[in-house]
């Protein structure tokens, strides 16, 4: 059913992993759809009390896959996996069960973005968040948007103009990742026990405390950095930046 997910069910959670290893789990146009259609499929079904998004192999996700604009012929096309980036952002945003993101590893771009869509984030102490979205000629709209309640604006601007990383322990220590594992099979069992918690409490206690949370992180800022995402994705800066990236080149850029 899934060429790039994974989908299974262990004891009322429901694991969605990203299977993308080969490729460091890069995010095209092809595995963003799986994943909004993996997520419907998974909170429809009544077994399932939460949700875990992870990765699979050393990584967690190395964002949006850059190879899928570089090849566009038009702006349109260079759009379009921002598009769909958008849309998986807006579904998790959304989910209604309790939505956990297991930090397997490294998280790049678009893939660290997906990280504020989480109501509580594990992860592996030795990964690290990373916005290069700036280098690659976008912006980094949620971190944008929500960094500087939690990180700080002076902070939430040096990571996201200089692509400097944030290591899992800084970020546990702000307080954006809950919960810190020392290897993948440890944040596999930590995320079980977490789950386990949750269930051991009332459900109608835990859907107001998820509302709050997503009320929490609404802001209009995120909509707007969005569009500015999807602008920028269609400029000839952005086009010529992804076509180096493929070429395996930095880009350059007029000041």
């Amino acid at each position: 059913m899934y060429r790039y997910v994974k989908v299974s069910v262990e004891e009322g959670v429901g694991w969605i992993v990203i299977s993308r290893s080969e490729k460091l789990n890069a995010l095209n146009s092809e595995l963003l759809g799986e994943l909004i259609k993996a997520v419907d499929e998974v909170e429809a079904r009544g077994e399932v009390k939460i949700i875990v998004l992870t990765g699979e192999g050393k990584a967690f996700s190395a964002g949006a896959d850059l190879s899928e604009p570089a090849s566009a012929e038009t702006p349109e096309e260079a759009g379009r996996v921002f598009r769909n980036l958008a849309r998986l952002v807006k579904r998790l945003f959304n989910v209604e069960k309790p939505l956990i993101i297991a930090l397997n590893g490294d998280a790049y771009g678009g893939g660290a973005e997906l990280i504020w869509t989480a109501d509580l984030v594990v992860a592996v102490e030795n990964a690290k968040l990373v916005w290069p979205e700036a280098r690659w000629g976008y912006n980094a709209p949620i971190l944008a948007a929500l960094g500087p309640s939690i990180l700080g604006p002076s902070r939430t601007a040096l990571l996201a103009m200089t692509a400097e990383p944030l290591t899992a322990k800084e970020a546990h220590h702000y307080g954006l990742i809950a919960k810190l594992a020392p290897d993948q099979e440890s944040l596999r069992e930590e995320v079980k026990r977490i789950a386990k918690a949750i269930m051991e409490n009332s459900p109608q206690g835990i859907k107001s405390i998820k509302n709050a949370l997503k009320l929490a992180k609404t802001s209009p800022l995120i909509e707007l950095g969005v569009s500015e995402l999807e602008r920028l994705a269609r400029g000839k800066e952005a086009m010529e930046a992804a076509k180096a990236f493929k070429s395996k080149k930095k880009p350059e850029y007029l000041w």
